[in-house]
């Protein structure tokens, strides 16, 4: 029943309430983002050469753009890499670890123009079906950690981690296979895998289909999936999740110089409870710079939100959450004179 009472209080106790409850379901938040780990050269320079090579592969991750992580970029932007560096670590065998400061490496970006790709990023469900023509046939799991599958799953963990892709191996046990099966996977039937997906809290899914369990292998027919989109293509084990995070970056990084305000209306928020977990989840998107509160009619709340981007990116971020359920924007009653949302969204979160 609609709460009416609790939603024509004053937005400013509304707003007070919302801020004391438990943060929304929403993407992964991804550590290391602004974080490499490189060799470390010998010579008077070599501290100097790992902070520019370790920059090299931050600003890929950061940007969600490869064209960034070769020197010539690098120097256009950073032309002294040591000076961003928050912190670093000398790790065994020859390595080190680098931290830089993200704040002033993202105004650099936006100084330049460059996309930036916050550490909000949707989990992707790794489904990899091997299928070597002679009768074997596997779906790589989250137990593999030896062996042929150990190795292979390593090299698509260490692909997705050098784009700052988060990942998730299922275990395909039992549960798993009461509810998908490998035909699914090699017919790239993807309801049954996103049901399947549900128990891992995934976003999307990273679907391969290979004909061999080789970390070599180049054939390998690729699928990324989100709740509204998906994108095929064919390449290298590596290549996966390097082409998932260039074609999730290009939907979903921002440009500072391209943001705007869009009209959002959420439906169906019929609690404080429900107010303040989408209070949260508005502020954790990168793309959103502020949310206020225009408007409250029954269980409908308008936001005037300050965005780095255009409504198109921030519909892709909020259609990849599990908190909202986008409404077409023709269908939805407007009050005469009133201004038509840009966005209508009503609650979806179990």
């Amino acid at each position: 029943m609609l709460c009416r009472k609790i939603l024509w209080l004053p937005l400013a106790l509304l707003l007070s309430a919302a801020l004391l409850l438990p943060d929304a379901a929403r993407a992964v938040r991804v550590p290391g983002v602004y974080a490499a780990e490189v060799d470390l050269p010998s010579g008077s320079n070599g501290l100097r050469e790992a902070f520019d090579a370790a920059l090299e592969q931050v600003l890929v991750k950061v940007s969600g753009r490869d064209s960034l992580g070769n020197a010539g970029a690098r120097r256009s932007l950073v032309p002294d890499a040591g000076k961003l560096v928050r912190q670093y670590s000398r790790l065994p065998r020859g390595r080190v670890r680098v931290e830089f400061d993200g704040v002033q490496l993202e105004r650099i970006l936006d100084a330049a123009g460059q996309p930036v790709w916050g550490i909000e990023r949707p989990l992707l469900a790794v489904w990899y079906a091997v299928d070597d023509g002679a009768g074997n046939r596997t779906i790589l799991d989250g137990n593999d950690t030896s062996g042929r599958k150990g190795r292979l799953r390593a090299q698509l963990q260490a692909a997705a981690d050098a784009r700052g892709l988060p990942v998730v191996f299922p275990l395909v046990d039992a549960e798993d296979l009461s509810r998908m099966s490998f035909a699914d996977v090699w017919g790239n039937f993807t309801a049954p895998l996103q049901q399947a997906s549900r128990r891992y809290s995934a976003d999307g899914l990273l679907i391969g289909r290979a004909r061999s369990l080789s970390t070599g292998e180049r054939r390998v027919r690729w699928t990324v999936v989100t709740r509204t989109e998906q994108f095929a293509w064919e390449g290298s084990v590596s290549g996966g999740p390097g082409e998932a995070a260039s074609w999730l970056s290009q939907r979903l990084a921002t440009v500072a110089d391209t943001g705007g305000a869009v009209r959002l209306v959420v439906g169906d928020i019929n609690s404080i409870d429900r107010l303040g977990r989408l209070q949260k989840y508005l502020r954790s998107l990168n793309i959103v710079q502020s949310a206020q509160i225009v408007q409250v009619r029954d269980d409908r709340i308008e936001f005037e939100l300050q965005v780095r981007g255009d409504s198109s990116r921030l519909q892709r971020s909020l259609d990849n959450g599990r908190l909202l359920s986008r409404v077409t924007a023709d269908a939805a009653p407007v009050a005469a004179g009133a201004r038509r949302p840009d966005l209508i969204y009503n609650w979806a979160s179990r």
